[in-house]
């Protein structure tokens, strides 16, 4: 590389947190498996610089390890100086560890003059190994669905986006006391859990193209959460085995429950979980209810509800001087 890049120069990366809401094909009856069903949200962040010049700050050892990592598969041969702002917390099925190596890759790629190609990235940091919804919702933000993986694909690729209605909001709830399954526990799962059947699997499917796309289009609340229920009843079905039960955190569980008794359709679980959400009409009506579950369980330090909106657009990405 024979430009010259000022040592004031500084790449910020902000990307946000994602709700994986569920494959739609576990029968491993297909050449293409998995796929994926994904929102971007606002309620949770990364957010990075990285300029020239030696660390200023201790850097998380998981965060430098995937920076050495990238250093070395690009073979770049070159100070950093990166600045952890936020980030999205770990092992809550909020896509934590995507983003973050999206964000970095994509900052120092960036800086460098490189070559900025969020898929190549990925999978140089080994993600998308089954979903391609956090790769999807750092370049576009909103609604996604990925076609999951193939005999020769190297990232899940993506086969809708829309952006998620406005209105409507998620109340999640985070149980801080627990970990999602996650690296080799997850990878573990996968190898033991008995496929879903042809039939269930061809159910969901029709489901997401007949009922969850087109009721996403029209804004149809009603339509869009019995398919978000389902789709999450199909993978609850299947992960069971391995997380204990429909849901990661019994404390979710039975509040989920709850609230599906009161005639919430749109309940589930993100990824390995534990956190939790329900889809709500509206921003006040998810207000209310975070306000009520704050009241009911308010001796369990360990539950928190947040209100969150979808995000409707990409990661951000700015290049500019350190010194401004």
């Amino acid at each position: 590389m024979n430009a010259v890049i000022p040592v004031e120069r500084v790449v910020s990366v902000t990307t946000y947190g994602r709700l994986h809401l569920g494959f739609f094909n576990l029968s491993q009856q297909s050449q293409r498996q998995f796929g994926s069903v994904g929102v971007a949200i606002d309620a949770f962040q990364t957010s990075l610089a990285v300029g020239l010049g030696p660390q200023q700050s201790p850097l998380d050892p998981w965060v430098s390890g995937r920076l050495q990592h990238h250093l070395s598969a690009y073979g770049i041969n070159a100070e950093l100086n990166v600045t952890i702002k936020q980030a999205v917390p770990r092992h809550g099925g909020l896509g934590s560890g995507t983003q973050m190596a999206l964000a970095l890759g994509v900052a120092v790629n960036t800086l460098l003059g490189l070559p900025v190609n969020a898929a190549k990235i990925a999978a140089t940091h080994q993600r998308g190994a089954r979903s391609g919804i956090g790769i999807a919702t750092f370049e576009h933000g909103g609604f996604v669905v990925d076609g999951g993986r193939g005999p020769h694909t190297e990232v899940p690729p993506l086969i809708a986006q829309h952006a998620f209605p406005s209105d409507w909001h998620f109340l999640l709830i985070v149980d801080n006391s627990r970990d999602g399954l996650h690296g080799q526990g997850e990878k573990n799962a996968f190898k033991q859990l008995e496929p879903q059947s042809l039939t269930a699997t061809q159910v969901i499917q029709q489901q997401l193209l007949s009922q969850g796309l087109p009721a996403l289009i029209e804004q149809d609340f009603a339509t869009f959460s019995r398919f978000l229920g389902d789709l999450q009843a199909y993978n609850a079905d299947y992960f069971a085995p391995a997380q204990g039960g429909a849901y990661a955190s019994s404390s979710v569980g039975s509040i989920l429950q709850s609230i599906k008794k009161q005639g919430y359709d749109g309940i589930g679980q993100t990824s390995w979980g534990p956190t939790g959400f329900v889809l709500l009409p509206s921003r006040a009506e998810a207000v209310a209810m975070q306000m009520q579950l704050l009241h009911a369980h308010a001796n369990e330090a360990s539950l928190g509800f947040i209100v969150t909106a979808a995000m409707n657009q990409s990661a951000n990405i700015v290049l500019g001087n350190g010194a401004d």
